[in-house]
């Protein structure tokens, strides 16, 4: 979950880009409060995602202020005014899964991705520490479903929904935590169906590269042709919008409803359609 969930920003009205911002600048912000100044370097639109869907089912809105930007001071930015435990969540969240892809990353990448891996393993080891203590229940189902997913991924013959399915439960997790009532089961479904689309989005990213380093690939694994690979793969990936988008609809917001729309139904065809094109890596 690193960087494919975003709004399409031509489809957004100036104060509904705004306000996206807006939770991006107050996450960032959050992120260093947290942890530290280096954890504002990883921040992804994803967790601008998780963070506004937690926040656009709050009772409560936390309203909004300029404040300077630490990075351009010469600069300010609108930002949640109020403290928010959801800006916390998406925090921690995203420190420990990031921890957890820095492990992967220096097993699985070659010698430039372990030098990186390896310069950044000893700060976000501190800040996974840190995450924990604050949420020891997402460092548990994050812990034991990285680790089926290098099961699954070691076993010589596994469907492409088992290997998205440790990814699909993670999120089912993470998008239904603290939640009760009718909201908690939707939010599993939404949380499933968004896990496998990553995981299934970041697969059909890396085919090329996976096919050229003979790295693992669920695509490669079940179809020998890789313009079949591709052609299914995005068949499945649209086929997650459509069950992500059914979820959505029956969620009750407060707030950010139409820039979560936006995301939902724009947003991710359009990263679909950049992969596609080969204009698109994560970030």
């Amino acid at each position: 979950m690193f960087g494919y969930v975003r709004a399409y920003k031509p489809e957004l009205k100036i104060s509904e880009y705004d306000t996206y911002k807006a939770v991006y600048c107050s996450l960032c912000r959050q992120l260093g409060k947290d942890y530290g100044v280096f954890a504002k370097f990883i921040l992804s639109y994803d967790f601008v995602f998780l963070a506004m869907l937690k926040l656009g089912l709050e009772n409560e809105c936390c309203g909004y202020k300029k404040m300077r930007c630490p990075f351009n001071p010469m600069k300010k930015c609108m930002r949640l005014e109020k403290k928010s435990e959801s800006l916390s969540f998406s925090s921690a969240c995203l420190i420990i899964m990031f921890y957890y892809k820095l492990l992967d990353d220096f097993k699985d990448n070659g010698i430039k991705g372990k030098i990186r891996s390896g310069l950044l393993y000893p700060i976000f080891s501190h800040y996974h520490k840190k995450a924990i203590k604050r949420y020891p229940e997402i460092e548990k189902v994050t812990a034991t479903l990285m680790k089926k997913q290098a099961e699954v991924e070691n076993q010589t013959s596994v469907s492409v929904d088992a290997a998205a399915e440790p990814s699909a439960k993670l999120l089912e997790f993470v998008f239904s935590y603290d939640e009760d009532g009718s909201n908690k089961r939707i939010l599993q479904n939404l949380g499933y169906t968004a896990g496998k689309w990553v995981y299934l989005i970041d697969a059909l990213d890396d085919l090329d590269e996976d096919l050229k380093k003979k790295s693992y690939n669920p695509f490669l694994r079940k179809y020998m042709n890789l313009e079949v690979a591709k052609q299914n793969a995005k068949a499945l990936i649209n086929n997650c919008n459509v069950e992500m988008s059914k979820s959505f609809e029956l969620l009750e917001f407060k707030r950010y409803k139409t820039i979560l729309s936006n995301i939902i139904y724009f947003g991710l065809q359009n990263v679909l359609k950049q992969i596609s094109d080969h204009k698109i890596k994560e970030n």
